[in-house]
């Protein structure tokens, strides 16, 4: 689907569930991203990592109805 996604920089890690979570603007809509992962410290190679990881997705899937992507 090739669709272009603006990352804000707004990185916030979840203990409680192990993931980052971080917003977006996809197609005029905020977007909220969860990807669980162990690293805590957001360093800018992890942030890249991340950001790549939601354009794969976006690849061949959309967010769900509540407007959140899940990795």
């Amino acid at each position: 689907m090739n669709q272009a996604i603006l990352i804000n920089d707004d990185f916030e890690y979840i203990k409680q569930d192990s993931c980052w979570r971080f917003t977006g603007m996809l197609n005029a809509e905020r977007v909220t991203i969860y990807i669980k992962h162990q690293n805590q410290t957001l360093t800018d190679s992890l942030k890249f990592d991340l950001e790549e990881m939601v354009e794969e997705f976006l690849e061949e899937d959309e967010p769900d109805d509540k407007n959140e992507i899940w990795l």
